[in-house]
Order: structure tokens, then C-alpha cells, then sequence
């Protein structure tokens, strides 16, 4: 059963019961009302005719008596019947046409009362006789009684009075109910449809109401809570998409160090081939030929656990490192390319640099991207130097090449995503370097110079702490 209609009996049934308690009091008003009268009414015709007939019941005149009671009965129609008894307590007059009932005198005695009523059941209906003494200190009684036809017409005028009346209130009740569960449940249906358009997805959408009530309030809440859903749905798509970035570029960065790797791992793989084939034919084995064994075996453990220590993939952890390590280690990768393309690194004050709070393994994506990019500035040869300088809240650290410089027509563009003026660059080391630097709470720019040379200088804040400087997070 759907709201609005529960609602609608809910309505409708407190109507009709508001009605009835309401009617029910009215009605016993209305008949106690009646009942007053009727007896007012017996009481007052009873005491005049006593009066009237006090001097045929002293004279025994039954006749005139009978008389006096045929007249006021003929003249009032609620009248029943008429009898008097004498100062024996015997029937001395009435109005039965085919004789009084045996037990009437039992019906209404007064028992020396002066006025007595009592509510009789006959097969007539109701009958109220209304008793009277005639003589103060005799026992002659006057009884009238009287019919409730007033009191039952006053009934059926009342029941169709009622009916109708409830009838009315029913259809209005109902009339109401609709209007109002409609009212209330109208903003619901908007509010539960709204949930859905949330539930598919659809953040930032907005439902009115220009009500200034609960529901108005309801409503702004539910318009926050829509936007602050939409936030939050743009930053994990933010971040998804800057993880996604981040692990592209490092797949290019790995991508373009593989090489070197490769070329690494020969010259031990080659001095290892070579001792085997000289052992096929010399099977035994001196201590020259044990030691060389091993540190060639040493050499290709140390560079697959460089290579390895920069592509593990970690969560973003910021903990005490020192920036000196982060540099050796990014140089060991480079290191290929550096010998391939004869370039001279110079390293400036690094070993004095207090300690940064990063993360270690994105520090070294920025610096090795900073350090290939200056390396293909030169495809000639030449010097890179690397250089550090700290004060009281940040640590610096530049990287000069003496490449070609940037033009000046591209220098804007150069942190923007997805630009590049290589012909196999993907255009996202620059930009997730800068951000990974602004991550950190810290800054990343460039001055260069055509002909001469660029410098890029990475900021970070010092660590708050002072306290031993950790290797950096993908040294093993």
C-alpha cells in the first residue's frame, strides 16, 4: 500500500471519527433536551388538571371527572391515557376505551410522594407517566401518560440530519485527504525519484522547492549532498586519472632505461659465457676464476636490484629521506645513457642536504625524468651539473645541462599534459613531475636560456623533524 493512500484513510477515518464523537454528544444533548421538555410538559398539564378535577374527586362525581380527562386528552395528541384513583386507591376514572389494564395501578405508585415519573415499556413504545398527588395527605392520584412521539420523530429528524451530514464529511474527508496526502507525499516522490538520478550516477543534479519549511531545508541537503557527491566523484576521477598518468610515464621511463639495462647486464653475461666455454676445456677451477664468477654475478644483482627497485610499484608514503641517495640511485639507472651519450654529471653539495619528507619513489621519477630530458638536450655530449642549496624550511635542487635551451614560444607549455617536441615522447614526464613536486607541498620550475642551457630547480619542504634520513623507498 503505497503512502499516499494510507495517508487518505488515515485522513478520512480521523475525519469520520472527529464527526461522530462530534454528533453523538449532540444527539444525547438534543434527546436529554426532549425528555425535559415532555416531562415539563406532563408535569404542568397534570398539576392544572388536578386542580380542575379536586372537586368531582371530593364528590365522588366520576362522571364529571371522565369528562375532564376526555377533554385534555382530545386537545393534547401526545396523551396515552388519563386515570384517577380514589382516596382508597381504587380506579375512579380514565380514558381506556376497552377498560384499563389489570396491573396499572402497580405501574407508577407514589407511596405518599407528591409527584412521581417513570419511563414505562408498553407495545405503544415508550410512555412516560408522570404521577401526581391531588390532595396533600390523601391517597387520590392523577397519572398522565405520555407518549415519546416527539422524542421519536426528534430520533428520525436527527438519523436524517446525521447520515447525510456524515456522508458529507466522509466525501470531503476524502476530498482532503487526497489533497493533502498529495501535498506531502508529492516532495517525496520528487525526493525518491531524486535518489535514483543519485544512484545512477548522475551527481550534481539539483531538486527545487521553494518552500521554506522542512522540506525546503530537506531539499538543500539533498542539493549539498549532490554536489559534495559530485566533488568527490571528480577528485577520485582526478586521481585515478593522475595514477594512470603516472603509471604511463614510468612505463616510458622504464622503457627508455631498459636499454641500458640490457646493455649492462651483457658485458658480465659475456665474461660469465666465456669462462663456462673455458671450462668445458679446463674443467678445473682456480680462485681467480671463482672471484671473478661471483662479482660478475654481484654485478648483474646489483643492477636488476636498481632496475627493480624503481619500477615496484608502491602507495604514497612520506617519510624522512635524504635527497643525495635519491640522486646516486637515479644516476645508477642513467647511468647507460649518460656513458652513451658522454655526458659529465657534477654533483654540488648534495652530501650537506638535510633531510626531505617524501615519498621516495616518486622523488626518483622526477629526478630521473629531469635528468633524461637533460641528457637528450645534449645528443652531443656534454655537462649536466646537479647542485643543492637548504634554509630553514625548504631544500633545493637544480639540474643544469648545457643543452640548446627551450624556446621562448613553448616555455608556457611545458608542465601542460600530453606536450612534447620529441617525435616518441608521450608528454607527461614534465607535467607529473610538477604535480608529483606540488603533491609534496612543494614547487618545480625552469630558467633556460637558448644556447646556453636550462636549469630545472625542484623545492620541497625540509622534514619536520630532524632525525636520521631513511634510504629512499625503492633502494633494497
Amino acid at each position: 500500500m503505497r503512502l499516499r493512500t494510507k495517508i487518505a484513510l488515515l485522513t478520512t477515518f480521523v475525519a469520520i471519527s472527529v464527526t461522530t464523537l462530534i454528533l453523538i454528544p449532540i444527539r444525547m444533548v438534543v434527546v436529554n433536551t426532549l425528555r425535559q421538555e415532555i416531562e415539563k410538559r406532563a408535569e404542568s398539564i397534570a398539576g392544572t388538571l388536578s386542580e380542575r378535577i379536586a372537586d368531582s374527586v371530593l364528590l365522588g362525581n366520576s362522571f364529571k371527572t371522565s369528562r375532564a380527562l376526555n377533554d385534555v386528552i382530545k386537545r393534547e395528541k401526545d396523551i396515552e391515557y388519563i386515570f384517577v384513583t380514589d382516596e382508597d386507591g381504587r380506579m375512579f376514572a380514565h380514558t381506556f376505551k376497552d377498560g384499563y389494564p389489570p396491573d396499572i395501578l402497580s405501574w407508577n405508585p407514589l407511596r405518599g410522594r407528591r409527584m412521581n415519573i417513570q419511563l414505562l415499556e408498553t407495545e405503544r413504545g415508550n410512555i412516560r407517566d408522570v404521577g401526581i398527588n391531588i390532595f396533600e395527605g390523601m391517597n387520590a392520584e392523577l397519572h398522565i401518560g405520555m407518549r415519546e412521539d416527539s422524542l421519536r420523530n426528534a430520533h428520525m429528524r436527527m438519523r436524517i440530519i446525521t447520515i447525510p451530514i456524515i456522508i458529507f464529511v466522509i466525501i470531503l474527508g476524502i476530498i482532503a485527504s487526497f489533497l493533502f496526502s498529495r501535498r506531502i507525499t508529492e516532495p517525496l516522490n520528487r525526493f525518491v525519484n531524486f535518489t535514483k538520478v543519485l544512484a545512477r550516477g548522475e551527481f550534481g543534479s539539483r531538486i527545487d522547492f521553494e518552500s521554506k519549511d522542512e522540506i525546503g531545508e530537506l531539499a538543500e541537503s539533498f542539493n549539498k549532498l549532490s554536489m559534495e557527491l559530485k566533488k568527490t566523484k571528480e577528485k577520485m576521477e582526478e586521481a585515478y586519472t593522475y595514477t594512470h598518468l603516472l603509471h604511463t610515464e614510468k612505463l616510458s621511463s622504464i622503457g627508455q632505461i631498459s636499454a641500458g639495462l640490457a646493455h649492462e647486464l651483457k658485458n658480465p653475461v659475456t665474461a660469465l659465457k666465456m669462462l663456462f666455454q673455458a671450462f668445458r676445456e679446463q674443467p678445473e677451477m682456480t680462485e681467480e676464476d671463482i672471484e671473478v664468477i661471483t662479482n660478475e654475478i654481484e654485478k648483474i644483482d646489483g643492477i636488476l636490484t636498481r632496475f627493480l627497485s624503481f619500477v615496484k610499484q608502491k602507495g604514497f608514503t612520506l617519510s624522512p629521506v635524504r635527497i643525495d641517495s635519491i640522486i646516486e640511485h637515479v644516476l645508477d639507472l642513467a647511468s647507460f645513457d649518460i656513458r652513451n651519450h658522454r655526458i659529465v654529471v657534477h654533483k654540488d653539495m648534495l652530501n650537506h642536504l638535510p633531510p626531505v619528507k617524501a615519498d621516495g619513489p616518486l622523488l626518483e621519477q622526477v629526478f630521473l625524468n629531469l635528468l633524461l630530458n637533460s641528457i637528450e638536450a645534449m645528443p652531443d655530449g656534454g655537462e649536466i651539473r646537479i647542485s643543492g642549496r637548504a634554509d630553514e624550511e625548504f631544500v633545493e635542487v637544480m639540474i643544469w645541462d648545457k643543452g640548446k635551451g627551450i624556446p621562448s614560444d613553448i616555455r608556457t607549455k611545458v608542465f601542460e599534459p600530453f606536450f612534447t617536441t620529441k617525435s616518441n615522447g608521450t608528454g607527461l614526464g614534465l607535467s607529473i613531475a610538477y604535480n608529483i613536486v606540488k603533491e609534496h607541498g612543494g614547487r618545480l620550475f625552469f630558467d633556460s636560456n637558448e644556447g646556453e642551457g636550462t636549469v630545472f630547480t625542484v623545492r620541497l619542504p625540509r622534514a619536520s623533524e630532524p632525525s636520521e634520513a631513511l634510504e629512499p623507498k625503492g633502494a633494497v
